[in-house]
């Protein structure tokens, strides 16, 4: 006689059954992908390339890479994984950083997933926003030795005497931000940005970078509320007669020198105006060598991140610019990008000021001074 069943399984078994051999031969895909790439970044070295190759990929030549990476090991708390070295992490980020490229297609060049690239490219650029990295590579002249180095370097070249930086304020496009905090970042130029002022030596070397204020923020506001600034009123105080150039977006005074915009042709004013701009214009240069190198700044590589990212990306751009031209590596090919302005401009924003201000009557006093001198030396 035939024993009938225990008892009989639903259709339920048979889903849960079938649903835990699928997940268990998913994980079984992903344990062996894992593996898989783990054997390929250790049987290919990324740096096992030439030398021009690894400047087109990386932006860096292979000097400056190993020096960063000994900056990053000893002053910061970035350590290489199990799976993945310290040197790999900087070459994913950096490649990031040099195209743009969304990180899945990052990631296959390196043999590294999407989420490892993701984590990679945030641990870097933290790294490279730390204190300790942004006062060894981005540095403003507070030794009067290097303030002089700085001032006689921008005499020499362009005959503006005093000078010990130029300023000016740039838009890098960022995503859509929450709606709560959107106004902030929305731009005069009708796009979502981060407005972030920096100041350059006339070598294009960043000696500043204020990356804190949305696209809505005035660049005055912003020189309004640095740091900097206090400290230029401080070398005024004291009787040192240097100062920084910026255009009509900023408030005239004795520390920050701006155009005289009703300049007559053919007057020690408009000669002024004329050095003024041909000077200024190594800021303007600054930013396009800022972003022709590291394209993911470029307006057509809009930062797909929360704008506290963004910031800290394009400050770690800074890092690596100032990086770049302490090794004199040379520039990439010009990409069809945001080119920079090379001659002077007139900021669409203009300044607006109570005309009776002590700062400004005193910064306009010494810029009279200033249009004489430079009519003599250029006459």
């Amino acid at each position: 006689m035939q024993r009938p069943p225990l008892y009989e399984r639903s259709p339920l078994y048979y889903f849960v059954a079938a649903s835990l051999l699928e997940n268990e031969e998913y994980s079984s895909r992903e344990v062996r992908e894992i593996t898989r790439r783990v054997a390929l970044r250790k049987k290919n070295n990324p740096v096992d390339i030439n030398d021009a190759e690894f400047k087109n990929r990386y932006r860096l030549n292979k000097e400056s890479f190993k020096f960063l990476c000994n900056q990053l090991k000893q002053k910061t708390s970035l350590k290489a994984s199990s799976r993945i070295s310290l040197e790999l992490k900087v070459l994913c980020a950096l490649s990031f950083y040099a195209t743009g490229s969304y990180q899945r297609l990052v990631g296959m060049a390196k043999y590294l997933g999407q989420t490892t690239v993701s984590k990679c490219v945030k641990e870097v650029t933290d790294a490279l926003v730390t204190p300790a990295i942004l006062n060894t590579f981005i540095k403003f002249p507070y030794a009067r030795a290097d303030r002089d180095v700085i001032r006689n370097k921008f005499f020499a070249k362009y005959g503006f005497p005093g000078v010990i930086g130029c300023i000016d304020g740039c838009h890098f496009h960022i995503f859509t931000p929450k709606k709560e905090v959107e106004h902030l970042y929305y731009s005069r130029k009708h796009f979502h940005s981060l407005n972030v002022q920096m100041i350059c030596d006339s070598d294009c070397r960043i000696l500043n970078v204020n990356a804190k204020y949305g696209g809505a923020t005035h660049d005055a506001f912003i020189w309004e509320n640095s740091v900097v600034n206090n400290y230029m009123q401080s070398l005024h105080r004291n009787n040192e007669q240097v100062w920084l150039l910026g255009d009509s977006g900023y408030p005239q005074r004795p520390w920050l020198m701006t155009p005289i915009l009703d300049a007559v042709e053919g007057t020690p004013a408009y000669k002024y105006t004329a050095v003024h701009g041909r000077t200024r214009v190594a800021i303007e240069n600054t930013f396009g060598r800022l972003k022709n190198r590291w394209r993911c700044l470029c307006k057509d590589r809009t930062l797909h991140y929360a704008p506290v990212k963004c910031a800290k990306i394009i400050t770690a751009c800074c890092v690596l610019h100032n990086l770049a031209i302490e090794f004199n590596i040379p520039e990439p090919e010009p990409a069809e990008i945001e080119n920079p302005n090379l001659t002077m401009t007139i900021s669409e924003h203009i300044f607006q000021e109570n005309t009776t201000g002590d700062g400004l009557i005193r910064g306009r006093a010494i810029r009279s001074i200033l249009v004489d001198k430079i009519n003599r030396l250029h006459t």
